[in-house]
């Protein structure tokens, strides 16, 4: 089952989507049903309450007005949030970025060589893991000091791949 991690005005809320026409919000099952009206505009049913939601995309997140609500809303996938989890910085001046693998998994490819010049948001390396391939992704800017992972070898669990700085 799908987990996301929903942030709604700084609350964190766990929701698993599940059979057709309900949701688990924070463990708490209920109906509801989604129409998109236009590109940024919702009609959503939550048990017997229609709500028109309007969404739009702000810098981090998206902006959310849903009847009285107005608010700030961000969603991470649990995939989403452990791929991240796994990109560490050791912090201090001078700081350093560990990439660690964040399950077991084969190396793809390497996207970046050492001494390579990376922008946050640049894919560093992909892993294969039960058929899917994850791209990890530079969680900042640096300068590519050390590559561990090789092509096509396994990598467990928190394994270092690369480091950055």
């Amino acid at each position: 089952m799908i987990t996301y991690h929903v942030t709604v005005n700084g609350k964190e809320l766990t929701v698993r989507p599940g059979a057709e026409g309900s949701v688990s919000i924070d463990g708490k099952e209920r109906a509801h049903d989604v129409q998109r009206i236009s590109l940024t505009e919702f009609s959503v049913m939550i048990g017997i309450r229609q709500v028109r939601v309007v969404v739009s995309a702000g810098e981090e997140g998206f902006d959310v007005i849903a009847g009285d609500f107005r608010g700030r809303v961000t969603v991470e996938s649990e995939r989403g949030r452990l791929l991240r989890r796994y990109a560490r910085s050791t912090g201090g001046s001078g700081s350093r970025l560990e990439v660690h693998a964040p399950m077991p998994a084969m190396v793809v490819r390497l996207e970046v060589n050492v001494g390579d010049e990376v922008r946050a948001g640049q894919p560093l390396i992909v892993l294969e893991a039960m058929k899917m391939e994850n791209e990890l992704l530079a969680s900042g800017a640096g300068r590519v000091k050390a590559v561990y992972a090789t092509a096509g070898k396994a990598v467990e669990k928190g394994e270092l791949l690369l480091l950055l700085e």
